[in-house]
């Protein structure tokens, strides 16, 4: 079969499992589900493939979701952002050092294999950038991979139990979320025609911020002239089946990265697999509760900017659940910038020091 007939079949897979998770009301059902089902389908058959121009496509819908809900009071708020960007970026790099001696400690990973697989950047740079000081990419392709998994997996029932259990301030849960647009001057109906524009106006943006090498440039362009075309024409609703598709598509993609051979390789990364599920999820916890403690910034926004995940797929996330998606891109793509601008050199120079 060619790629596109691959895609295609592997994205009906994606459907069938997101539709179903969503339906039996499990939290991001539609990502989750897919995401799973991809796998499993990936496993027996070895046939999952994605066209890597339809995530370009992803992320620069997920800009303009965010785009249409961004306001002149949002863009104003940017300035109390910068603190929370200085202590989120702290808290990887301790997080990075923790998670990576750990397993330096307790596993037989090398010492740039355990800090580029846990590194909270992407899988393939984190990988091509270790093997250049002679760590296993392999190894650190598949942890990173697991932790998008495990993030995934835990994240979504996690956060929706503390919607439930009030550990969060009402008015913040996903529940009230139509009320929170009502509040926040989301209209009711979408204006199809002021979407069409927006989404012309962010493609021509995401190809050009893309094409000049800008790290997470598709998104990161779809998302600022999205708010700027939001700011000047107001506020539009981002249609939920819109929404429904970008998630069971983003799944889909997960799931591909997920082979026979990373499920072969699993069992001598056992140790580091069990330091990486107890760490990030304790990571979440204590970071998102620290960073809502020391900044302006609230609870649910903090846990979702404590996640280590795609952009992408945290705005999506964030979005289904209520969250300030707005704020949470911005910190995610802070974030992004800063692993793969500085976090190869301090590695490099964390590598010599152990070599000496």
């Amino acid at each position: 079969m060619d790629n596109i007939t691959l895609f295609l079949l592997t994205a009906a897979v994606g459907a069938a499992g997101g539709l179903l998770a969503k339906k039996l009301g499990v939290p991001s059902g539609a990502m989750v589900g897919s995401m799973f089902f991809v796998i499993i389908f990936n496993l027996i058959f070895e046939k999952a493939f994605f066209i890597q121009d339809v995530k370009t496509g992803l992320q620069m819908l997920s800009g303009a979701m965010i785009g249409c809900r961004v306001g002149r009071e949002d863009v104003q708020s940017l300035k109390k952002l910068v603190k929370p960007i200085i202590l989120l970026i702290a808290a990887f790099i301790a997080m990075n050092l923790i998670f990576g001696g750990l397993m330096i400690v307790f596993s037989d990973l090398d010492v740039p294999t355990a800090l580029f697989a846990t590194s909270p950047g992407g899988a393939s740079d984190m990988a091509l950038i270790g093997e250049e000081l002679g760590a296993n990419p392999a190894y650190i392709a598949l942890l990173q991979v697991l932790r998008l998994l495990i993030i995934f997996t835990f994240c979504p029932p996690l956060f929706k139990y503390l919607f439930r259990t009030g550990r969060m301030q009402k008015g913040e849960a996903a529940e009230d979320q139509e009320e929170e647009d009502v509040r926040s001057g989301i209209p009711e109906k979408t204006d199809w025609k002021k979407l069409v524009t927006v989404f012309a106006v962010c493609i021509v943006s995401g190809l050009i911020f893309r094409r000049l090498g800008i790290t997470s440039g598709a998104m990161l362009g779809s998302m600022l002239a999205g708010a700027v075309f939001t700011v000047f024409k107001g506020k539009n609703r981002f249609p939920s089946q819109i929404r429904t598709c970008m998630s069971i598509l983003s799944g889909a993609y997960m799931g591909c990265r997920f082979s026979r051979a990373d499920l072969a390789n699993i069992h001598v990364l056992i140790v580091p697999i069990l330091i990486m599920l107890a760490g990030i999820i304790a990571f979440i916890l204590v970071n998102g509760a620290l960073l809502s403690r020391f900044t302006d910034v609230d609870y649910p926004t903090a846990l979702f900017a404590s996640t280590p995940g795609g952009i992408t797929e945290m705005a999506l996330l964030s979005e289904e659940m209520g969250v300030d998606s707005f704020k949470v891109s911005i910190l995610h793509t802070c974030r992004l910038f800063f692993v793969v601008a500085f976090f190869p050199t301090m590695n490099k120079l964390l590598c010599s020091l152990f070599d000496k």
